[in-house]
Order: structure tokens, then C-alpha cells, then sequence
């Protein structure tokens, strides 16, 4: 399957391309024009691979996947997907994923805080202990949703701590060992410092 992912060298988007070449698809990615020092770092882990062009292309794509309504009107697709942080201001979409606050390499962060939705918030907040994700497993899980046989509609993520208790298919509660993940990122940040600005 072929997808087209917008804001592809972000670190949202970087982490879903990936995701989704790792499950055999090809993409085409789309992003500004100008890259700041660390999108242009994450272009290169992604631009050198054989299922990935930067661009458009003449092809029908199985979806087109935006990050945080940044659609562009002039691109035709019958299955667009918006993926956004569940922020109490973000409106509800047609077909939309929300997530929860992530967490992962090349995130938006200081020593002790991660930058998320314009706030910065301490890694030892009550919120992003119970609340915060890792970003790989997510965006694996959404690359197996997106080349599913079925159209996306509207998703939300939880830690399973928080997840709501019903039987609701569009809640996806996912564990994780957040004191482990944070060490493994504490380290990661510590070695790529310079990357992360």
C-alpha cells in the first residue's frame, strides 16, 4: 500500500513513516520548506530509504494522513486521516486519530520537561506519569489501522491506566513501563543533545 503523510520530518511524522516502512508500505512525504536542524536530521534517517520518496506522486494512495489539521485542500483523497493531540479544543473531525501526550526520541524537550500542545510539562507531572505514551508503539499501531481493510474513523489512545471502561473499538489502551522508557530517553537526549533544538 502506498500512503501520503504530511509533516513527514517532524517527530510525530518521522516516527509514523518509520512505522509504516517497517510494515512494508511505501510512502511519500510532504513538508514545509523550510526544515529547522532536526527535521533536517530525521530526513536523513527516513530519505535513504528504497519505499520512501519526497513529494507527490502520480499514484492512488491508500490514505492521506495529516498532522494536526494541517490538510492541504488541494490534495483529493477519499480516505483522509487527521491525527492530533486530544486537547479539549480540538475539534472533532470525520476521520481523526487523537492522542494522548507522547513520549520518545527527537521529542520536543528540555532536561526535566517535555514541550507538548505550546505547554511544557515535567516529566514527573502527575499528568504525563498517568497519561503519557511511548511514540513508537502508537504510531506502529496506527500503520497496522491505516492498512487495515476497513476506513478509519475516529480513534482515541489511553495509557491503561486511564483508559475509559467500555466497549468503545475506537479506545486503544496500550501499556508501558514509563520509568524504564524515560531512562533509555534520558540517555538517548544526553547523546544526541544538539539534535533535539
Amino acid at each position: 500500500m502506498h500512503f501520503l503523510v504530511s509533516q513527514c520530518y517532524s517527530w510525530e511524522g518521522y516516527h509514523l513513516v518509520q512505522a509504516l516502512l517497517e510494515d512494508g508500505h511505501e510512502v511519500s512525504g510532504l513538508h514545509g520548506q523550510s526544515l529547522t536542524d532536526k527535521e533536517t536530521h530525521l530526513s536523513m534517517y527516513i530519505g535513504r530509504h528504497a519505499m520512501f520518496r519526497e513529494g507527490m506522486r502520480n499514484t492512488d494512495y491508500k490514505a492521506y494522513i495529516s498532522f494536526f489539521g494541517a490538510v492541504d485542500k488541494s490534495i483529493e483523497n477519499k480516505s483522509s486521516i487527521d491525527i492530533c493531540y486530544a486537547a479539549d479544543d480540538t475539534p472533532e473531525r470525520e476521520k481523526q486519530i487523537m492522542l494522548p501526550i507522547l513520549y520518545g526520541e527527537w521529542m520536543p524537550r528540555d532536561e526535566e520537561a517535555v514541550e507538548w500542545n505550546g505547554k511544557r510539562i515535567l516529566f514527573d507531572d502527575e499528568y504525563f506519569q498517568r497519561n503519557a505514551l511511548p511514540i513508537k508503539p502508537v504510531m506502529q499501531t496506527i500503520s497496522k489501522l491505516l492498512s487495515g481493510n476497513e476506513d478509519i474513523d475516529n480513534y482515541r489512545f489511553y495509557s491503561k491506566e486511564v483508559c475509559p471502561e467500555q466497549e468503545d473499538r475506537a479506545a486503544i489502551a496500550l501499556t508501558r513501563n514509563i520509568k524504564d522508557d524515560l531512562s533509555a530517553l534520558h540517555k538517548h537526549y544526553a547523546q544526541f543533545r544538539f539534535f533535539y533544538g
